[in-house]
């Protein structure tokens, strides 16, 4: 399989994501009350975005094709619509074996996406085999928790491994945002219902900051407290914080505590102030390996993503900042 082949399978993929149809939008929903039709959507049309002309041309050009395939284990995630899709996608290129064990909470849109590739390259057939069983592989991509993760590396102890495993995302604010750019803070919160590791879990703010034009700013997400799971997610935490009268700030659908905590159960924020943007630099250098973006406008703080996009990767936006198509090519 040339570069040039998978080119055009990417390009054929974006269009079918782009138009997903609404059988499978329906089907998966109902397989899975968390994957929405909005959310589904919104993941299928981030998707087309970034396998745009040009992207692909741009990812695909220093990859270069393994001359001996390896049989790549994949166990995809199902935290999130299409979770899994760029592990495979960076097998394909490298000429590797994709071995996909599912999750049972995404595998309808993962066997979507695997249609339409096959559908556009016959040949990929013989490149992806979804199975169970994964023994026979000689390199393993695995993303889950931090519990999982011990057992990966104790079963496949003999064998090359990429093992991602719980990380998260926070916000920088300088108290001088404007409100449309609060809005876009509030996507990288609520999107998908806070559930991916590059969904903002945490806020660091300054102490001159608004709260309550900040919780208002939020207001555009409201319509999540009428999804039932969502819902009893975040009765049952106000009622946690209320029978232990725990200061928190409720907006109606979300509860906010000032905690260090970088991890947020469902349906709340943590935050905590900072005195100046150096001590803020030391606080993701001191999370670095549990942090997977850092959203932020303010300039000083480098290799932020604006917010807004942090549920908008780039083909070559890797998880955990590990190049897989480096892995998948040693």
């Amino acid at each position: 399989m040339k570069n040039s082949n998978f080119k055009t399978s990417l390009s054929f993929l974006a269009h079918s994501l782009q138009h997903l149809p609404e059988t499978v939008i329906h089907s998966a929903n109902i397989h899975n009350q968390w994957f929405t039709p909005a959310f589904i959507t919104l993941s299928a049309q981030n998707w087309a975005l970034a396998l745009n002309e040009n992207a692909i041309e741009q990812w695909l050009l220093p990859i270069e094709i393994n001359k001996t395939p390896k049989k790549v284990a994949i166990i995809m995630a199902g935290n999130l619509p299409f979770v899994g899709l760029h592990d495979l996608l960076c097998v394909l290129a490298t000429g590797n074996i994709a071995m996909v064990k599912l999750s049972s909470q995404d595998e309808i849109l993962i066997k979507y996406a695997i249609e339409k590739l096959i559908e556009s390259d016959a040949t990929l057939k013989n490149k992806i085999e979804i199975s169970e069983r994964l023994n026979a592989a000689e390199k393993l991509i695995a993303t889950g928790s931090n519990n999982s993760a011990r057992y990966f590396d104790y079963y496949f102890r003999n064998i090359p491994t990429l093992i991602r495993k719980n990380r998260t995302s926070i916000a920088i604010l300088s108290g001088h945002e404007k409100e449309y750019e609060l809005q876009l803070l509030a996507n990288d919160i609520y999107q998908y219902f806070g559930l991916g590791c590059r969904n903002v879990s945490h806020l660091l703010l300054p102490k001159n900051i608004n709260l309550e034009t900040m919780y208002k700013a939020f207001d555009v997400h409201m319509d999540l407290v009428h999804h039932h799971k969502f819902y009893n997610n975040y009765m049952y935490h106000k009622a946690i914080l209320l029978m232990n009268l725990t200061k928190h700030y409720d907006n109606g659908f979300m509860i906010f505590q000032e905690k260090d905590d970088l991890h947020a159960p469902i349906a709340t924020l943590n935050y905590h102030y900072y005195d100046t943007i150096e001590e803020a630099k030391n606080y993701i250098n001191l999370n670095q390996e549990n942090l997977q973006c850092v959203a932020s406008n303010i300039s000083e703080i480098e290799s932020s993503i604006k917010l807004g996009h942090t549920q908008m990767p780039s083909l070559w936006d890797y998880a955990d900042n590990i190049n897989t198509i480096d892995f998948l090519s040693q």
